[in-house]
């Protein structure tokens, strides 16, 4: 899931539906939760946030709400819910 822009950061728990404060249909940051269209996209952004910003960032399957916005490698939906963590990327060094 990203925050694109966003200086709102987000809690998203394990198991339960959490539904965006904005929403708006179409391709802007505004007013949605992004997420990576594939494990692999989620890959690569958690290696870049790494490498980027030193950020560690965890992987979940989730289940989305309505569809806002979807191209080849990420979808912006108005709600979420983190189903299982996939992978962890490793620690900073």
């Amino acid at each position: 899931m990203g925050l694109r822009r966003n200086p709102t950061i987000l809690t998203f728990p394990l198991g339960r539906w959490i539904k965006s404060p904005i929403v708006k249909e179409g391709k802007s940051d505004a007013g949605g939760i992004w997420l990576a269209v594939s494990l692999s996209n989620a890959r690569h952004l958690a290696k870049y946030m790494l490498e980027k910003y030193g950020e560690r960032c965890r992987i979940f399957k989730a289940s989305i709400g309505k569809v806002l916005f979807r191209n080849s490698y990420r979808i912006k939906t108005d709600k979420v819910r983190c189903d299982e963590e996939v992978v962890c990327t490793a620690a900073k060094d």
